[in-house]
């Protein structure tokens, strides 16, 4: 097979996963997989689209495969951390963020995730100190200022989290991530309108950014707002897809079932 037949593959899975054909994906990456298992990107590959179909454990198993041939593959080291730490395996997780550190003592990305993990160790401070070593090495790093944000909130720093997620806004205006974070903080503080004003930002420069559809759908119930909430719980449904969000999928779909009601009675 030539590079070009090669790459047209890689292509055509990559595409088949953004049109959320996964088993389809799937399939192409197999076929891949079987003819360049040599490669460690067929692996990575394979174990993506197997992510993607919430076969975490198998999508992890590819990637130590691939990480065999390429053990300083820094992407891959990451992807993999991501992986375990979504598995719940915060141990591997963190081994894998701190080989990416020791391959670039500079990855201010890597300083971040090291902080998502403590964080899910409910290691808040030393999350926190993680944050801030990113933000030495990247001041404008938007990744850290949205994760310090949540730990700075989750620690009661009200003033501390708007302010690292204000900046985050106004460094990446377009990153809808850093608009929601900061409609969700303004949410849990019941600040309704600025919560609402920012969620309905986020989607204007993301409209595919399904949790900010959830956090609008929430407001609007809490104001009565029944036929607004179902039409933001519909565009959820629309654009969240993953296999991983499952539960949250069927609850939503309750939810609208029970407010249709509502507006019938």
């Amino acid at each position: 097979m030539s590079d070009t037949e090669l790459n047209a593959t890689v292509q055509k899975g990559l595409d088949l996963l953004d049109q959320g054909e996964v088993k389809q994906a799937i399939t192409v990456f197999e076929g891949y997989w079987n003819s360049n298992r040599s490669q460690p990107d067929s692996w990575f590959y394979l174990g993506d689209a197997l992510a993607e179909d919430g076969r975490l454990d198998d999508a992890i198993a590819r990637y130590r495969e691939g990480l065999k041939l390429s053990p300083k593959d820094a992407d891959a080291l990451t992807t993999l951390g991501d992986m375990l730490l979504e598995a719940g395996n915060h141990n591997e997780s963190l081994a894998c963020y701190k080989k990416v550190l020791e391959i670039d003592p500079k990855d201010a990305d890597a300083l971040v995730s090291i902080g998502l993990v403590h964080n899910s160790q409910d290691r808040s401070d030393d999350a926190v100190i993680a944050f801030r070593q990113a933000l030495e090495l990247e001041p404008d790093n938007v990744f850290a200022l949205n994760a310090l944000g949540d730990s700075l909130y989750g620690q009661g720093d009200v003033d501390g989290a708007i302010a690292a997620f204000t900046k985050g806004v106004e460094i990446d205006p377009e990153d809808p991530a850093a608009h929601f974070n900061l409609g969700e903080l303004y949410y849990d503080l019941d600040e309704l309108e600025e919560a609402e004003d920012a969620c309905l930002e986020a989607i204007r420069r993301d409209p595919a950014y399904s949790m900010a559809y959830l956090t609008l759908g929430g407001i609007c119930m809490d104001q009565d707002r029944t036929a607004d909430a179902i039409a933001h719980f519909e565009n959820y449904l629309k654009y969240e897809k993953s296999a991983q969000a499952a539960d949250m999928i069927a609850e939503v779909k309750a939810v609208i079932e029970g407010l249709k009601e509502e507006l019938k009675g």
